[in-house]
């Protein structure tokens, strides 16, 4: 029998978007609220602002260099 340890890390550690905390705090309620609004429950949660906006696709450009959101 093989047994498998595998480390345990949180999404938060593992996900490079989520690694900064005003950004993972925005993205969070961003997918809360798209989420939500599938399952037909309506929220009000704050855009990503111009800022975290270019932060976000800096990171998406290191990350996924060949991906374009634009």
């Amino acid at each position: 029998m093989i047994k498998y340890n595998m480390l345990k890390k949180s999404l938060k550690q593992t996900n490079p978007y989520l690694k900064e905390p005003e950004l993972g705090k925005a993205l969070l309620y961003q997918s809360v609220s798209s989420s939500t609004a599938v399952e037909g429950v309506l929220t009000k949660y704050p855009k990503l602002d111009e800022a975290l906006e270019k932060k976000l696709k800096e990171i998406i450009s290191v990350h996924e260099p060949s991906a374009s959101y634009e």
